[in-house]
C-alpha cells in the first residue's frame, strides 16, 4: 500500500493537508507510538502529515500571565530538564523524567502522548491535575479545548479529523499550591500494561492541616486518562487521616474503572490505586515551598 507523505513546515500547511486528506491522515512527529502500530500492522496510514519541523509546535514559554506555554512538540527530554516548568510545575518534570526509555524520552513529544489518549499515559494525568488547556488549530482558526473536556474514549480525543494540537497552556497555580506525582509499575521500564499513576496539586491549610484545594489525574484506571470530582470533593476542606483515606479508598472501588490483564486483576489495580494516591497525596502535602515555587521534599 503507497503512502502519501507531506513535509509540512508551517502550522497552515499541516492543517491544509489534514483537510486535503479528508480523515485519512496520520500526524507524525515523535514517531514513537504511531511507528510500533505501524510495524505491528495495526495502523497502515496512506498519507503521513510530518510535524516535527514546525517551528510553532517547539518550545516552552512562560507567558505574560503566568501560565506556561509547551508546544506539542516538545519532546519529554526537554520536559524534564526544563527550568521554567521545574520552578513553575516540580511535578511534570517528575513526571517526564519516569517515561519509558531514554530513547522515548529523547524522541517522544508531549502532544504526540497526549493525543493518542492511551489510559496510561502520564502527560494526560500531570495535564488533568493541572487544570491545563489544550490549543488546537484547524481551517477556522485556533480553539481552546479544557483537558478534561479532551480526552473522550479509549485513543480518541476531541481533536477533529482536520485539526492538530499546536500546544499545551498551564495555567499559574495558587499561592501555597504544591503538586506530586506518583507511580507503580511491575518493572521500572517498559512493562507498560500493568502501570497506575497518579498526579496531584493540592493547597494545603498551614492552620487546620486540612486541603483546602487538590485536584487530581489518574493513569491505567480506566478507558480514557481519567479525574474524578467525587474523589476531589472528598478530599477537599478534609484533614488527611486514616479514616478519610479509607472512605476514599472505598470509593475509588466504585469510580475507578480498570481493567484485567495479564499481571493483575481489576480489583487489585483499584488497591493499587487507592495506596498510590495516599502515597502521592502526603508526598505533596509534607513538601514545602522554597524559592519560585521548587517543591523540597
Amino acid at each position: 500500500m503507497s503512502c502519501q507523505y507531506t513535509q509540512a513546515t508551517s502550522v497552515d500547511e499541516a492543517v491544509s493537508a489534514l483537510v486535503d486528506a479528508n480523515g485519512e491522515a496520520h500526524l507524525i512527529a515523535g514517531g514513537v507510538a504511531l511507528v510500533i502500530l505501524m510495524n505491528e500492522k495495526l495502523v497502515e496510514p496512506s498519507w503521513l502529515i510530518d510535524v516535527s519541523r514546525i517551528e510553532a509546535l517547539h518550545g516552552i514559554d512562560r507567558l505574560p500571565d503566568g501560565t506556561v506555554r509547551i508546544g506539542a512538540a516538545v519532546t519529554h527530554r526537554e520536559i524534564a530538564e526544563s527550568q521554567v516548568i521545574s520552578e513553575t510545575f516540580p511535578m511534570v518534570p517528575e513526571m517526564a523524567a519516569e517515561i519509558a526509555c531514554g530513547r522515548i524520552m529523547n524522541k517522544g513529544t508531549i502532544g504526540g502522548n497526549i493525543c493518542l489518549a492511551d489510559p496510561q499515559g502520564d502527560p494526560p494525568i500531570a495535564m488533568l491535575a493541572l487544570d491545563a488547556t489544550m490549543r488546537a488549530a484547524g481551517p477556522d482558526g485556533t480553539r481552546d479545548i479544557p483537558v478534561r473536556e479532551f480526552f473522550v474514549d479509549l485513543y480518541t480525543t476531541a481533536l477533529r479529523e482536520d485539526e492538530l494540537l499546536q500546544e499545551i497552556l498551564i495555567p499559574p497555580m495558587k499561592d501555597g499550591s504544591v503538586t506530586a506525582f506518583g507511580k507503580y509499575a511491575a518493572r521500572k521500564a517498559m512493562d507498560y500494561t500493568s502501570t497506575i499513576s497518579i498526579a496531584v496539586r493540592l493547597i494545603r491549610n498551614d492552620s487546620s492541616g486540612n486541603l483546602n484545594e487538590i485536584s487530581l489525574g489518574f493513569g491505567g484506571v480506566g478507558q480514557t486518562p481519567m479525574h474524578s470530582e467525587e474523589i476531589e470533593r472528598m478530599l477537599t476542606g478534609a484533614a488527611p487521616t486514616d479514616a478519610l483515606f479509607e472512605a476514599v479508598r472505598e470509593k475509588l472501588f466504585d469510580v475507578l474503572e480498570p481493567i484485567d490483564d495479564h499481571l493483575y486483576s481489576a480489583n487489585y489495580k483499584r488497591h493499587v490505586s487507592a495506596v498510590t494516591l495516599r502515597r502521592t497525596i502526603m508526598k505533596a502535602y509534607d513538601g514545602t515551598w522554597e524559592g519560585e515555587g521548587v517543591l523540597i521534599r
